[in-house]
């Protein structure tokens, strides 16, 4: 099943940074450096990307945040705990000064796939976007050209799988699945049919049931092929909630323009999930899965015939809502506003 040959790695196109820069900010890296590694709590990319970060830096300090949680308050927290090597990765920062104020006392490393509306390059920050590819393969692709990851690339193909970006790197993606006794196929439903299929959907529903603290997920994951420990425990009753869902999705849907809203009530934090999981069968559709979650509301938007960007549409949708946020992918994006507001914005999808 395992070769021993060397699987040559799809390079990205930086649109901004560069990989001198990269390895510039990783030479400089020493002993008496206290590091932190920050990254997304909510899915897939985000736990894996700072797994394979960690393998390489061993960071004093590990932690899983939401886009909300970048904000001056861990600024502050990482200026008291003295880091002044921060990574971040699969993160999209929108605060400007968020990043200004970490360079007071910092160098700072940023290693995403999300859209740009700042470049952070500066004397003190390296910033690395590439589209098309998930943050883990990109931290996997980075980090390669140092150390030695082999034993980490089934990690890194499951979460280019989750995030559905295999187009790109998919001679990558073919010979790790060779590697590893699987067959490759682009197809939504091949992909659905191999083991890293069901090994990034036990990460994905693991990451829902330890949302408060998804370092249980990370903990858990090893790095022989497969070795997710005792996850799949974990999965079971989420899928439950997840398939419930998607069964009352064909009742319950409202029709709006060019597609769907679907509003529903969860123990777990599955929307994003069952957006996916809709819009997979219904590609040419928008499909809009709202909850609520006091003292929040909150969308998730998908369109996988690419005809409409949902990272546009979710920033339209909450325009002129207080303590808004809202944007992501092309295809797939989420929104939060504040559930006294929730009224208006339902009204507003529905008038669409």
């Amino acid at each position: 099943m395992m070769e021993s040959k060397k699987i040559e790695l799809v390079k990205p196109e930086f649109i901004v940074g560069n990989e001198k820069r990269f390895f510039d900010f990783i030479g400089r890296l020493g002993d008496s450096d206290k590091i932190a590694v920050i990254s997304h709590v909510a899915d897939v990319d985000g736990i894996i990307s700072a797994k394979i970060t960690n393998k390489v830096l061993d960071a004093d300090i590990l932690k899983f945040v939401d886009y909300s949680a970048l904000n001056m308050e861990l600024v502050e927290e990482l200026k008291d705990k003295k880091v002044n090597k921060i990574v971040i990765t699969d993160l999209f920062i929108k605060n400007k000064e968020v990043v200004n104020e970490l360079e007071k006392f910092s160098e700072v490393l940023i290693i995403d796939h999300h859209s740009i509306e700042n470049d952070y390059n500066s004397s003190n920050t390296v910033y690395l976007v590439a589209h098309g590819f998930c943050a883990s393969y990109l931290v996997y692709y980075l980090f390669s050209k140092a150390v030695n990851l082999e034993e980490m690339d089934w990690l890194a193909v499951c979460a280019s799988i989750a995030d559905w970006t295999y187009e790109k790197n998919r001679a990558w993606m073919k010979e790790v699945y060779n590697k590893y006794g699987e067959k490759f196929s682009e197809s939504a439903e091949g992909i659905k049919k191999s083991k890293f299929w069901d090994l990034q959907a036990i990460l994905s529903l693991s990451i829902l049931y330890f949302k408060s603290n998804v370092v249980k997920v990370y903990e858990k994951i090893g790095e022989q092929f497969g070795d997710l420990k005792d996850l799949k425990l974990y999965a079971v009753p989420v899928q439950r909630e997840i398939d419930s869902l998607v069964e009352k999705f064909d009742v319950e849907k409202i029709e709006i323009k060019e597609g769907y809203f679907y509003e529903v009530e969860a123990r777990y934090s599955v929307t994003s999930i069952i957006s996916n999981i809709i819009s997979s069968r219904m590609q040419d559709k928008t499909i809009i899965i709202g909850e609520s979650k006091y003292p929040f509301y909150k969308l998730s938007l998908r369109r996988q015939d690419g005809k409409s960007d949902m990272n546009k549409f979710a920033k339209k949708l909450i325009e002129g809502f207080e303590k808004s946020d809202g944007g992501g992918h092309f295809k797939a994006s989420g929104a939060t506003i504040l559930s006294k507001d929730a009224r208006i914005l339902k009204e507003r999808i529905k008038d669409l």
